[in-house]
């Protein structure tokens, strides 16, 4: 079990790709309407999408997540 995940707040996102480009998993990944999502399966929690979003819609969601 993981104690947080990343996710993209698509009200905020303007699907700019940047964060895509810096996650070095490859965990962000486009959807067929152009959006973007994290692939949690992927995703090794490095937050470099997080440093990467100059508008900060990347946000950490705490829990524990499957």
């Amino acid at each position: 079990m993981k104690a947080f995940r990343y996710v993209i707040d698509q009200g905020i996102c303007r699907a700019c790709g940047s964060c895509a480009k810096a996650c070095p998993a490859g965990a962000v990944l486009r959807n067929a309407d152009r959006s973007f999502e994290i692939d949690q399966a992927l995703c090794d929690r490095c937050g470099a999408c997080v440093q990467a979003c100059k508008l900060r819609a990347i946000v950490k969601r705490r829990g524990l997540f499957r």
